[in-house]
């Protein structure tokens, strides 16, 4: 049984010592001791916004198909756009129940996603844990758009809200558009408390995730690995959607890929400066081969790389070998990549600013930590700056 991170904190326990001279505990006078169960699925529910229908249409069915385990606990938190007020609902095969009601939250701020992990952790304990940000999606800008409270939860709060929460996520998966990218990674990486991440390069459609096809094989064997979970997320998601072009899920390893950021993406990002007076006119080439929504400006990996060794004349070695040690460095933090249609994805992106973009939101993107550590803020500055 894999289980590396503990997170429930024992409280109101007395310790006995027997003749034996054995330790054992024992629950103090009216506290209840909650046996934790091998997985808890919890999805944070943003439906404060034009996505509510969708989550009655698609999103609560799929959550009710999902095979019943004892071993395996589905929950979710909800926040609708008609109704006033929060509520907490826990699925078993066919079935929900509100198991608790709150006013108004603000499911757009980082604080009410510390609320949400430490809740979940304190109520449905477990030896793992798979968390899914549902809502509209926006990559590297944020994700959890709620329209009653005003504000989402931007990339660095984010950062922050997993940071402060202190509750390790084997999965963290993104029922949202556009997170499967390279500063989100990185963030999450960061934190030391994300072991994989499930997400989109493109966008999400409106049926979203089909949780039913996703974690039926964890019902069947509740023993698998957060690495088998993250890839039955990608396969459920290929039967439901097929190889579309348009929409695709990659299964990312948080640890591979922060150390490729740290390392590999860097030493590119230095060959990419020091040609940049020589192939600019290649790096805006491959930009336009390799956006994958347009007006975002957010490129695949994969696509950028392949545009930059193949169609264009790079004759710096040392720019050649740094964007092959990338490409084969991404390869192996991710798990598994399903959509995308005939093009040859990567499972992740990059923002490239440029023009208009990089003027208006480059400030924005300055602050993550992302751009400062591996030196591209910097050279997009310089870019736009020819």
């Amino acid at each position: 049984m894999e289980n590396t991170h503990s997170r429930v904190v024992a409280t109101g326990l007395l310790v006995v010592i027997l003749a034996s001279g054995f330790f054992v505990t024992m629950p103090a006078s009216g506290v209840t001791v909650v046996e934790p169960s091998e997985w808890t699925i919890a999805v944070y529910g943003d439906a404060d916004n034009n996505l509510e229908g969708a989550w009655d249409k698609y999103t609560d069915p799929a959550l009710l198909g999902i095979p019943t385990n004892d071993k395996v606990k589905v929950v979710a938190a909800l926040d609708r756009y008609s109704t006033s007020g929060a509520e907490v609902i826990e699925y078993a095969y066919g079935t929900s129940v509100v198991s608790a009601t709150y006013d108004e939250k603000n499911f757009g701020a980082w604080e009410t996603l510390v609320w949400f992990l430490q809740d979940v952790a304190a109520t449905y304990p477990s030896d793992k844990l798979a968390v899914i940000l549902w809502d509209h999606g926006g990559g590297w800008w944020g994700v959890c758009w709620d329209d009653t409270d005003g504000g989402y939860i931007s990339a660095n709060e984010l950062q922050n809200a997993v940071t402060t929460a202190g509750v390790y996520i084997d999965v963290l998966g993104f029922d949202a558009c556009m997170m499967s990218s390279v500063e989100v990674v990185y963030g999450m990486y960061q934190t030391g408390l994300v072991g994989m991440m499930v997400a989109s390069e493109q966008l999400v459609p409106y049926n979203g995730f089909p949780y039913d096809l996703m974690f039926a094989p964890l019902t069947a064997n509740p023993e698998e690995t957060r690495e088998q979970v993250a890839d039955d997320m990608v396969a459920g998601w290929g039967m439901y959607y097929g190889n579309k072009g348009w929409v695709d899920l990659s299964a990312l390893n948080v640890t591979i890929l922060g150390e490729i950021v740290t390392e590999e993406f860097t030493a590119w990002v230095g060959a990419m400066q020091a040609n940049l007076m020589t192939n600019s006119g290649d790096y805006a080439f491959a930009f336009k081969k390799s956006e994958m929504v347009k007006r975002w400006y957010i490129c695949d990996v994969n696509i950028f790389a392949n545009t930059m060794l193949a169609d264009r004349d790079v004759a710096d070695p040392a720019l050649r070998d740094a964007t092959m040690a990338l490409k084969a460095a991404v390869d192996l933090g991710v798990n598994l990549q399903s959509g995308g249609g005939k093009t040859q994805l990567s499972g992740i992106t990059f923002w490239f600013g440029i023009g208009s973009e990089y003027t208006n939101y480059g400030p924005m993107y300055q602050t993550l930590s992302f751009a400062g550590d591996t030196g591209w803020y910097d050279f997009v500055s310089a870019f736009n700056a020819l």
